[in-house]
């Protein structure tokens, strides 16, 4: 415990039944448990990340987010994949285009389209 009062994000405390923790706490707690269970990544061996992804090339390992996010690019790019919007074929995240099957936007152009959907939405409701 930090003893923070001001935090946006707060966690349920497996632990303590009742108590909650800051963010900072929680992920410095999530690296403890990962090191206490002997968990490393098979791609690159670090045994320090904030979140541990499945490995789907061998089933019961973890990989790290750092070489998780990479196999997300290097997926997309073997693949062609390019954002309708602004052409880029770099981002760890694709959301599917409901105007055009079969075509991408990258998370940055989603993520402008949401806020703009929002800001009109807001607009039209004064």
């Amino acid at each position: 415990d930090c003893g923070t009062h001001t935090n946006k994000q707060w966690f349920d405390c497996k632990d303590e039944s009742g108590n909650k923790m800051c963010q900072h706490c929680f992920s410095k707690n999530r690296l403890v448990v990962a090191a206490a269970a002997g968990t490393t990544c098979v791609k690159c061996g670090t045994d320090t990340t904030s979140v541990w992804h499945s490995c789907k090339e061998k089933p019961g390992t973890k990989i790290c987010r750092p070489c998780y996010n990479k196999n997300q690019l290097d997926v997309a790019a073997a693949a062609g994949t390019t954002c309708l919007k602004c052409g880029t074929d770099a981002t760890i995240r694709w959301y599917n285009c409901k105007d055009k099957p079969g075509t991408k936007f990258c998370k940055s152009c989603h993520n402008k389209n949401c806020y703009e959907k929002k800001k009109t939405a807001k607009a039209n409701e004064e």
